[in-house]
């Protein structure tokens, strides 16, 4: 099975605005010529053109009628759905609290789940990382600091992300991280870092609520994703890319939610866990230490 990755920054809402820029400009209309054919005002038209108003599906059945292609309303709103999913981090660590305060976003929506899942193939996730290693993931030039974040915003994010993983001991959690092996092996920080991530990895796997799960280099993987990807439940699902984090919930996405979670099921299966798993973590710990 392949997992599409999700859309950088603000692909979708792009794309969305140059199809409907393409429907009008086909039709011959201007801008003041399509708000009157639609009922609304011509400044919302020209929010909409200039990305500053994401149009709900009112304005999309509209636009279609107006430019003379409602057939194409259905194709236009699942431009739409997809648009409203993406959330650009130039965007969201720029509003009020900055990076730390995505961490808080993303602890609420894990307080509220009964399952959180993990897939990763070269990092290890937030809710398991040292801060020593949350700090040298986000301070490469494709992490925060990309996005306009300072030094002290960094710190309070990796404060946050720390405080999540109190989750990681409660009795009503199901906690299930599958890495690649190359996780584990990967230098995304120094060896002296990834020394203690390891150690660490070792710590957790024990604990009743989690289940580490590692699928070693000689199995192959059963579903492809260019990156890593959060489950929560049945419901919700969360792919992060350098510039964007993409939802898909199973009210508006039913079909893309219940790929990822057969996916996260396959994924689990080929992954070895205790002390299967701990044996492989702690030769990768050996194999750095000896290097």
């Amino acid at each position: 099975m392949t997992i599409s990755p999700s859309s950088p920054g603000r692909a979708s809402r792009a794309a969305l605005i140059a199809r409907l820029t393409g429907l009008r400009e086909a039709a011959g209309l201007s801008e003041n010529a399509l708000a009157k054919r639609m009922g609304v005002v011509q400044s919302r038209v020209w929010k909409i053109r200039k990305g500053q108003l994401m149009p709900n599906e009112d304005d999309i059945a509209a636009w279609a009628e107006a430019t003379g292609h409602p057939e194409a309303a259905g194709e236009l709103t699942g431009m739409l759905k997809a648009a409203r999913g993406e959330q650009a981090f130039s965007t969201l660590f720029r509003r009020k609290g900055g990076a730390a305060a995505y961490e808080d976003r993303v602890r609420a929506i894990e307080e509220r789940s009964a399952r959180i899942g993990e897939f990763e193939v070269a990092v290890i996730p937030g809710i398991l990382q040292t801060a020593d290693y949350a700090r040298e993931i986000l301070s490469v030039s494709s992490g925060p600091r990309a996005w306009g974040s300072g030094n002290a915003d960094i710190e309070d994010k990796i404060t946050r992300r720390l405080r999540r993983q109190e989750i990681l001991y409660a009795a009503d959690k199901r906690v299930q991280v599958v890495l690649s092996e190359a996780a584990l092996r990967v230098l995304v920080t120094t060896p002296e870092t990834m020394a203690g991530q390891l150690d660490k990895l070792l710590a957790v796997s024990g604990l009743p609520a989690v289940e580490l799960g590692v699928i070693p280099f000689s199995r192959r993987l059963p579903a492809c994703s260019a990156g890593g990807f959060r489950v929560y439940d049945d419901d919700l699902i969360t792919v992060e890319s350098i510039a964007a984090e993409r939802e898909f919930t199973a009210d508006l996405d039913p079909a893309e939610v219940a790929a990822f979670l057969e996916a996260f099921s396959e994924l689990r299966m080929a992954a070895v866990t205790g002390d299967e798993a701990r044996r492989l973590i702690t030769a990768a710990a050996a194999d750095l230490r000896e290097s």
